[in-house]
């Protein structure tokens, strides 16, 4: 039973870090964009789809209008049977929550939402470009409760430029005082070509020191467990029963469908890749063409180096019978050398059934990945 995530490339505005495919749109835009993703569900989904978790990202999905919501989740009713679905997410920007809103989104099925919070200081909100958002996020969550949706999750980012430790720690707390069940928390990265790379090469900003960085995230680690949330991805923090099932569909290498303009799905190591412009996706769906590209199966070693790369970033770790399922090899087999200086190191450890990153592991998994991910060039 494959995954299902819908992507709504709408936002209020374009954030300065940001380089997923999104961008601001009127109401004539986004009736537009229901119009086509209909489509794709019609030539994509006759025979149905019965996922286990559904995911709606961007952008921001609470750009749509209530109605437009409404409309959504009658798409997704033609389309989408939801009698074994465990978990279906919508992410949200929290200036963009109406009541009316949120009681379209518990109407479509949504238990479980998301709120890109990034910070409550609007001194660090003001230079992610979001400074409208400021105080935004109680409200936010309260109407979500209000309307059912009783699973929350806050989005926090951290190293922001000039941002402190205590800061930081701030943060963390006003996020934990929401009563949320679940905390996501993302370094700052500087992606190519957005504005807040260019504000870095020219010396308008100063990134995070290392040292910084890594002290924000054993920190972390420390605030949450005294509120009872466990981590149990490298930015991942829940409590116990309240993992985020969608996402570790995309950390164990499962199986999902992606649906809307800039989406991706994977079907049993073939990527399916719709194309990120709106124009482009509306006129290839208007000449009844679905508007993907599929890429070659992956070789067994493209999978295995893949579910490393996203496994590893779990406490957990990779479960070793799935990497011989995909390598075709066990792991000590394939990854032999490199797991033995790891261990030896003490960034890596086994257990009966996994391979895991150490807590100091976990601090360097970028290191760890890339030295197992070296052994994997054997010919497919």
């Amino acid at each position: 039973m494959a995954s299902l995530y819908i992507h709504i490339p709408f936002c209020v505005r374009k954030c300065g870090y940001c380089d997923f495919y999104s961008g601001a749109a009127g109401d004539a835009d986004m009736e537009r964009y229901l119009n086509a993703l209909e489509r794709e569900f019609d030539l994509r989904a006759r025979h149905g789809l019965a996922p286990e978790t559904i995911f709606i990202g961007g952008g921001t999905p609470t750009r749509l209008g209530a109605a437009q919501l409404r409309r959504l989740g009658a798409i997704l009713g033609r389309h989408v049977d939801r009698s074994r679905c465990v978990e279906f997410t919508c992410e949200i920007n929290p200036v963009t929550l109406t009541p009316e809103k949120a009681d379209a989104l518990a109407a479509m099925g949504v238990n479980r939402a998301s709120f890109g919070v990034q910070s409550f200081d609007p001194r660090y909100l003001a230079g992610l470009d979001r400074a409208h958002e400021a105080g935004a996020a109680p409200r936010a969550l309260a109407i979500a409760r209000d309307a059912g949706i009783a699973r929350l999750n806050v989005d926090l980012m951290f190293a922001l430029p000039g941002q402190t430790l205590a800061e930081f720690e701030s943060d963390l707390t006003q996020a934990l005082a929401l009563g949320t069940e679940h905390v996501s928390l993302y370094a700052l990265t500087y992606e190519d070509d957005t504005p807040l790379s260019r504000r870095l090469k020219d010396g308008t900003v100063t990134p995070a020191t290392p040292e910084l960085e890594e002290a924000m995230f054993e920190l972390a680690g420390r605030v949450t467990a005294r509120a009872g949330l466990e981590r149990y991805e490298v930015s991942n923090y829940a409590r116990p029963g309240a993992e985020c099932a969608h996402n570790l569909v995309y950390w164990t290498c499962g199986d999902w469908h992606g649906f809307g303009a800039g989406a991706h799905g994977m079907i049993g190591g073939v990527v399916q890749r719709n194309v990120a412009d709106f124009a482009a996706y509306e006129r290839d769906i208007g000449k009844g063409l679905p508007p993907c590209a599929i890429d070659n199966p992956m070789s067994p070693a493209e999978r295995a180096e893949t579910l490393l790369l996203m496994g590893l970033r779990l406490t957990r770790g990779v479960e070793l019978a799935r990497f011989r399922r995909f390598a075709g090899a066990d792991f000590t087999t394939v990854c032999g050398g490199p797991a033995g200086r790891l261990v030896e190191l003490g960034l890596l450890e086994f257990t009966p059934t996994h391979v895991r990153a150490t807590p100091r592991g976990l601090i360097v998994l970028d290191s760890v990945i890339l030295e197992l991910a070296m052994a994997l060039g054997y010919p497919a």
